[in-house]
């Protein structure tokens, strides 16, 4: 970005729209789902997520949210281009690495799985979603959305790459960036 482009004291920063398929009360019961988590809930301005911060590698595998039935959780949501907006949970696992060696480049790509949040809301993401920023209840990036699998007609593993491996990545390449 060229810095003298943007009116900084103006720009309101990442956002993620919320809205659309949730209600602001089917949001907040989704997200926070135990009494106790609701306190000082507020659902965001216009349906828009502030996205600030990043969830680390100990919070995605050992998260301490709790959901509906009282289990810690990593309670995630993003707006796609094909399924608007969903609720997932993070499981905490990194589902798989590969390495490319295409064309004499090495690369590494690490992945973690999103579940749906239940079968009666759907698959989380679907074709066309790639590249849909995931978050936490909070608006703290956990990842980028990179594709799916399913041996139904639907969707039921989204993977993503963790945010905290690519900010990583990026900051090696670009040092003085500001990314969120």
């Amino acid at each position: 970005l060229y810095n003298e482009k943007i009116d900084w004291s103006t720009f309101p920063g990442n956002k993620v729209y919320v809205g659309g398929n949730l209600s602001p009360s089917d949001f907040g019961k989704l997200m926070f789902p135990q009494p106790e988590d609701q306190a000082g809930y507020e659902y965001p301005d216009d349906g828009l997520l502030q996205a600030f911060g990043v969830v680390k590698d100990d919070e995605i595998r050992q998260p301490q949210h709790l959901d509906v039935h009282g289990e810690k959780a990593l309670l995630v949501v993003k707006n796609g281009l094909t399924t608007g907006t969903t609720i997932g949970r993070a499981n905490g696992l990194e589902s798989f690495t590969r390495i490319y060696t295409d064309h004499g480049i090495e690369s590494t790509s690490i992945e973690t799985a999103i579940l749906p949040h239940d079968k009666l809301r759907g698959p989380f993401s679907a074709p066309g979603d790639s590249g849909a920023i995931i978050l936490d209840r909070a608006g703290r990036i956990v990842a980028l959305l990179t594709g799916g699998s399913g041996t139904t007609g639907e969707t039921d593993i989204t993977y993503g790459t963790p945010y905290w491996w690519l900010e990583e990545q990026i900051k090696k390449a670009f040092p003085d960036c500001h990314l969120y």
